[in-house]
């Protein structure tokens, strides 16, 4: 076999070898079946602007809490963002924390499983975000760095 046709034979195998693997990860329908429920999932158009209140009170999820005691929480500030991994993973919550009409702002990362979709037992279908932490720890949390891309 000449040379190069061995090199074209090559080149061949080991094209088609990853085109054989791309083929099998696309077999698989793309599209989710989605049934969004407020509370179980959310968009991320609906999380932007939404208020985070803390409390020291142990978080419940399940259970409505009277009416008016969110009122009753520090709402510490507003998700301004999110943070999503490559693998698709939502890594944080970026909360804007303190300030007054947007001056003195400080980005701080939250944890995603540090929130919780709770409501009062008054409108059992409007769900209100808590976080189980004071304010002062919030406002001496680490403020997100942000680095520019190139």
């Amino acid at each position: 076999m000449p040379h190069h046709a061995l090199r074209t034979a090559t080149l061949a195998l080991t094209l088609s070898l990853p085109a054989a693997a791309l083929a099998d990860a696309h077999a698989a329908d793309p599209f989710a079946p989605v049934d969004l429920q407020y509370g179980e999932s959310y968009l991320a158009t609906t999380l932007i602007g939404t208020r985070v209140h803390v409390t020291e009170d142990t978080l419940d999820p399940r259970t409505p809490y009277p009416a008016g005691t969110v009122a009753e929480w520090d709402d510490i500030g507003e998700i301004g963002d999110l943070i999503v991994g490559v693998d698709g993973s939502l890594q944080a919550v970026v909360i804007d924390v303190g300030g007054f009409l947007g001056l003195g702002e400080k980005e701080v990362a939250v944890q995603w499983s540090s929130l919780v979709g709770v409501r009062e037992d008054d409108d059992p279908q409007e769900y209100f975000l808590g976080m189980n932490a004071t304010q002062a720890m919030l406002e001496a949390a680490p403020e997100l760095e942000r680095t520019p891309v190139d």
